[in-house]
């Protein structure tokens, strides 16, 4: 092997580490920005995922304790680095139901995914808060 198929090489995986660098933080501060929005007594912000072959999918749920509905929900869907998180009103409305609401198989398996976090979560942080 050449050395200029060893560059080549070397530098396609940089490319990409540097690609998925900057997913990653497109992600965290999407992650943030939600979370510092949507910050108030009673909320939860759960995320799921899914991998597929060519496609996945990411969703961030804001989900009310007291009326166990999805005030807001995002997703990031896509097969590359540049997929970016966009509003899905679609899945606001009752917990129950959610992932039938999901259009997609990949991302109702992130909803699917994120559904126990939120029941794990709801669990733990002891009584329901009241308005």
């Amino acid at each position: 092997m050449s050395w200029q198929a060893v560059a080549l090489i070397v530098a396609a995986f940089a490319v990409a580490f540097g690609l998925s660098l900057l997913q990653h933080r497109a992600y965290a501060r999407a992650v943030n920005r939600v979370a510092a929005e949507e910050h108030r007594s009673g909320v939860l912000l759960v995320t799921g995922r899914a991998k597929g072959a060519l496609r996945g999918a990411v969703v961030l749920l804001v989900v009310d304790r007291v009326e166990r509905r999805v005030t807001r929900a995002l997703a990031m869907q896509g097969a590359s680095v540049f997929a970016r998180f966009r509003e899905r009103p679609e899945l606001c409305g009752p917990v129950d139901g959610v992932a039938e609401r999901a259009q997609g198989k990949a991302l109702r398996r992130a909803v699917s995914d994120a559904l126990p976090r939120y029941r794990r979560l709801d669990a733990t942080t002891g009584r329901r808060p009241t308005r």
